[in-house]
């Protein structure tokens, strides 16, 4: 298949609530859609969402790197099923992953209708459906149980916990509150979106122990992988690197150095599905958990994660609830991309993403 021109469109997201974080708070915003269309009549569709606070990418950087610096090394070029076409693109430029990601996402969706197959099946995925956990955002402790004890009451079965802009005690007591009010009944999943010191982390962790936490995300900062391992040699309770891990050399040092236990793969990090791919296949040979997650996206964002980690075999943990958080109201399947069911997102058997255009 060969590029015949690149197009790119705003897409406007709504959320049914405020999504706030140690790093930030959403209600709008607008993901930038790539159309990469092909001489052989294909046309494949791809998301970047600009997350400045994590990947460095406002909405003007991503439109400027697919205009101005990708659409014209791509098009003219030949895509196979290799895709060493990214290797080439990448050197372009360091960093500027959710361009990278918006482009490779297109150029898998392209190769999965070129062969007939929804993406899922292209990377070699059997099942259709995924179970998600949902993720409470920061506020206070009376609201996030209120939160938690309504999703739980939708079928979720699993909670994801934002933490990072309290004291210590407040950390501490705050998880201590919603696991009494969900009587220790729910496993949670904390993330700290790097909001502790190193210090601060042991001293919060230790206090939890005896409640069903599955992991702490990211307790320190992104680039403080000493720190991370400090806290990783200390705990009882699992600890996994996200803001820390953006590409395949990355999850090679953390898990050669022994900084965490485990890893959380985001297409906006990585690049896109190719390198994903990578850092997975690494963390399996090293028997290393993993789970797929995102940033607040969009409709074709959010497909390719999830046909993403439906491609993947063992994928331990799943945090996409994005869908779940989306005011989708007026929007079609076939412009969403996925299903929802209690605390599951299901994929169509549509070619490709299952995205119209």
């Amino acid at each position: 298949m060969i590029i015949d021109k690149i197009e790119i469109k705003k897409v406007p997201i709504k959320l049914n609530a405020p999504f706030k974080t140690a790093l930030r708070e959403v209600q709008v915003l607008d993901v930038i859609r790539v159309l990469i269309f092909f001489t052989n009549g294909l046309v494949g569709i791809g998301e970047a969402a600009p997350t400045k606070v994590i990947t460095g990418d406002t909405e003007a950087r991503i439109i400027a790197d697919v205009s101005k610096r990708f659409a014209p090394f791509l098009i003219g070029k030949k895509v196979e099923a290799s895709l060493a076409v990214l290797d080439e693109m990448n050197q372009l430029v360091e960093g500027h992953s959710s361009a990278k990601a918006a482009i490779d996402i297109a150029l898998h969706d392209a190769l999965a209708k070129a062969a007939n197959v929804p993406l899922y099946r292209y990377l070699g995925g059997t099942k259709q459906s995924l179970e998600t956990d949902f993720t409470i955002s920061i506020g206070s402790p009376e609201t996030m149980c209120r939160e938690a004890q309504e999703k739980v009451s939708k079928g979720f079965t699993s909670l994801k916990i934002k933490l990072g802009l309290g004291t210590i005690e407040e950390e501490v007591k705050k998880i201590k509150q919603i696991n009494q009010h969900l009587k220790g009944q729910i496993p949670f999943r904390i993330d700290a979106n790097q909001g502790w010191t190193k210090e601060e982390a042991v001293q919060i962790l230790q206090e939890w122990q005896g409640i069903p936490i599955d992991f702490v995300e990211q307790p320190v900062k992104a680039a403080d992988f000493a720190g991370l391992k400090y806290v990783t040699e200390r705990s009882a309770i699992p600890i996994m690197a996200d803001e820390s891990v953006f590409s395949y050399q990355d999850a090679k040092q953390l898990i050669e150095e022994q900084c965490c236990n485990a890893l959380n793969i985001k297409l906006m990090k990585t690049g896109g599905i190719r390198e994903g791919r990578k850092i997975f296949a690494l963390a399996q040979a090293h028997q290393m958990p993993v789970m797929v997650g995102s940033m607040i996206e969009g409709y074709a964002g959010m497909a390719a994660a999830a046909h993403f980690a439906l491609g993947m075999s063992d994928v331990r943990y799943i945090d996409l609830d994005v869908p779940f958080m989306w005011d989708a109201t007026g929007i079609s399947i076939a412009q969403q991309g996925v299903l929802l069911q209690p605390g599951r997102v299901v994929v169509t058997e549509a070619f490709g993403l299952g995205i119209e255009r």
